[in-house]
Order: C-alpha cells, then sequence, then structure tokens
C-alpha cells in the first residue's frame, strides 16, 4: 500500500503517548497527510519496541520513516518519558535524500566519501535546482561509539553545509530497561542497532544551525595527560591521578561518588572559536574518568561555570527569530545530562515552555553532532523558518 501524496506546505508536528505500537501507529498515521516522498522522523521512547512500531506504521502504509530511541522526547507537550514526537517535511518544500549506515563503527573517510558522491548524484536527479538552504541531519546508535570519527567524516565531505544530529539511548534514565544490545534505530520499518541514519535535506525555506549551552569557560584550567580516546577515557589530569584533580579543580573538597555532582562542571574544549562542552558519564574505582566524548592527551581546557540556564535559553531564541524569523521547526537534540540538570534543578517545567513556544521537536540524546564536531551538554538544533 502506497499512502497518498501529502498536499500541504507546512510542516507536521507528530505527538503521541498511545500504549502500545499499534495504537501509537495509528495516531501518527490520522496526524496528517504524509507521503513517501519527504521525511518522517520520529522520536520514541524505549518502552516502545522500534520493530513492533515499523511493522504498524507499514500497516498503515507508512513506510518511509527514519526514528531513533530515548528516554526523553521533546514536542508539543515539553518533555515527555513516555511517548513519540516527530515531525514531516512535506515534499513541496524539502526534498530527502536517505542513507542507512549499517555498520558504523567501521565508517571513515573513504566510505564518507563515496556516500557523499552517490547522495549528490540522487539530489541532482531529482532535486530543486537552485533550494534556498541544504541541511544533512545525523542519528546514531550511541553504544557504538563512534560518533567523533562518523561526524567528521561527514563534515568534511558535507563542508560548508549545517549537519545536526544525536546519539540514540537511554542509559541516563533507565539502564536496566534499555540494555547492551538494544535496537535503537528506525529505517524504513527496520530496527538497528550499532548503525546511523543520515538525511540530505535541500529547502525551499531558510534554515540556521547552532550548538547551544548555557556554561562560560571559567578561569581555571587543567590539562589531560595522560587518556585513551578510543574508549573516552581520562587517567591522569596535570600529573597526577584524574578524580581526585578534576574533583579539586571543581572545588570540592574530595571526590564525589556519583557524577551527577559533577553535572554543572564539564569540561569547556575551545573547537574553531567556540566552547564545546565535554560532561562526565562514568567514574572507575581507579579513578579514571569517562567523559561523553573523546578527550585526547595534550589538550588544555577550562572548569565550565553555569550560568542562568533560562536567560540563556531565552537569548538563544531571540537572537535566532532574528536570522530566521519565528521557526516553524526547531529539531532540536538535547543532551540527557542537562535533562538531569533541569530535574536537580527545578527547572524542566520552565525549560520546556521555551521550547513549546518554539516549536521544538526532537529528543534527549546521549551526545550531539555539530557539523564536524561531536559534543555532549548542548542544545544543538537546526531551526528552519515558515514558507514564504
Amino acid at each position: 500500500m502506497r499512502i497518498r501524496p501529502a498536499s500541504g506546505t507546512s510542516i507536521l508536528r507528530i505527538a503521541t503517548d498511545a500504549a502500545g505500537e499499534t495504537l501509537a501507529a495509528e495516531h501518527i498515521a490520522a496526524s496528517g497527510a504524509l507521503s513517501d516522498e519527504g521525511l518522517c522522523a520520529l522520536f520514541v521512547t524505549t518502552d516502545y519496541d522500534l520493530a513492533h512500531l515499523g511493522k504498524a506504521l507499514a500497516r498503515h502504509g507508512i513506510n518511509n520513516v527514519i526514528g531513533a530511541a530515548t528516554g526523553c522526547t521533546i514536542g508539543s507537550n515539553g518533555f515527555q518519558k513516555h511517548g513519540i514526537t516527530g515531525f514531516f517535511l512535506p515534499p513541496k518544500r524539502f526534498f530527502v535524500v536517505k542513507a542507512l549506515i549499517e555498520d558504523v563503527a567501521h565508517f571513515g573517510l573513504p566510505d564518507a566519501r563515496k556516500l557523499a558522491g552517490t547522495m549528490r548524484d540522487e539530489l541532482k536527479r531529482g532535486g530543486p535546482a537552485s533550494p534556498k538552504a541544504m541541511f544533512g541531519v545525523v542519528m546514531a546508535d550511541a553504544e557504538a561509539r563512534c560518533e567523533e570519527r562518523l561526524i567528521a567524516a561527514l563534515g568534511m565531505e558535507f563542508a560548508g553545509m549545517p549537519l545536526v544530529g544525536g546519539s540514540a539511548g537511554d542509559v541516563y534514565f533507565n539502564p536496566a530497561g534499555h540494555p547492551p544490545g538494544s535496537k535503537r534505530l528506525l529505517y524504513e520499518g527496520r530496527a538497528l542497532q550499532n548503525a546511523a541514519l543520515f538525511c540530505l535535506v535541500a529547502s525551499h525555506s531558510p534554515v540556521h544551525a547552532l550548538s547551544h549551552n548555557h556554561y562560560g569557560a571559567g578561569a581555571r584550567k587543567i590539562v589531560i595527560t595522560d587518556a585513551d580516546p578510543e574508549r573516552r577515557l581520562v587517567r591522569e589530569i596535570n600529573g597526577r591521578p584524574a578524580l581526585a584533580e578534576y574533583a579539586r579543580a571543581c572545588g570540592f573538597s574530595k571526590p564525589p561518588a556519583h557524577v551527577a555532582e559533577y553535572a554543572p562542571y564539564p569540561l569547556m574544549i575551545r573547537i574553531g572559536g567556540q566552547y564545546f562542552a565535554r560532561g562526565m558519564q562514568r567514574i572507575y574505582d581507579d579513578g579514571a574518568i569517562e567523559f561523553a566524548c573523546a578527550i585526547e592527551s595534550g589538550v588544555v581546557a577550562a572548569i565550565a561555570e553555569p550560568q542562568n540556564m533560562l536567560a540563556r535559553l531565552e537569548e538563544m531564541f531571540t537572537d535566532l527569530a532574528k536570522t530566521v524569523g519565528p521557526p516553524e521547526l526547531v529539531i532540536g537534540f538535547d543532551c540527557a545530562a542537562r535533562t538531569m540538570f533541569m530535574e536537580q534543578h527545578g527547572l524542566t517545567e520552565d525549560v520546556a515552555r521555551i521550547l513549546i513556544r518554539n516549536n521544538v521537536v526532537g529528543f534527549a540524546a546521549l551526545g550531539e553532532q555539530f557539523n564536524t564536531v561531536h559534543v555532549n551538554n548542548s542544545f544543538t538544533a537546526l531551526a528552519i523558518a515558515g514558507p514564504g
């Protein structure tokens, strides 16, 4: 069964908290005129089974879908620990070329070059001659732990074009419910693990991409002196055991035992004139620290100084509106560590109101991708202007 063409030009936003994949698929099918063209993206909390959801959607003729599993979705109801959010980019305004990277752990620059050539050829054959904007969207399985290589390779091949993305998974929220080996991505009805999805989009509307955080780079500096980037481990800082030295730099008299205590103080690393945060993910008994992004020996980093999250977010959206006008849609990848920070400080409802007002649809990610850089502790987003 082929679903009817979408007749409108407006971006559709999708939201359901239906119990079970069958009813959720019914709600999604009823949300508007979807089609096999354009792009339907879904963000799905991990209490749904992606394989079952893909089959349920197919029964409604909805096959052209990509999706990511998450512990928390973002949409018209704010943050949801149970539910599905998403969007549909209509083909009258957006031409989309999709690619599935099945073995993302071994994806490198030669693969990216070949993939880019194939996707550009498809764009030339069927896409608009002179789109107002081009952009890319990436979703990767966080368990594969290779986002640095993935986004660097794609970013080099599509240099100058904004790329945004998020890492799928649930370990910040519900480790027991989403164990290793879980299938975290959905691609045209298939549930997948150790994979990535990439969409190249030609748009008739202007877009703007950004990576935002609410931290400033403080005066306290540290040097990474022993690290294993492949495992995202840091063993020594300033030539001393990593955990003790990091805790000292954060101002603790002794190292806290839980990573949540360090959430307000990620490392700030300067890349291309912009500071990006590097947050802690796990502490080991030997004093080593696992970060959510790779860090190499020799890197100089500043200890972050948290600023007012709400004020910074409002300021970001004010600046964004000056660039593209009030956005029709903001595709948002908000770090799960930020979600935890909001909950700890009672900010969740206030942040949700800001995101709802600015038409944000996305999910709490276990890492975010921005142009050529894998980041975390960020709100990484792409805003799409309304038609006209």
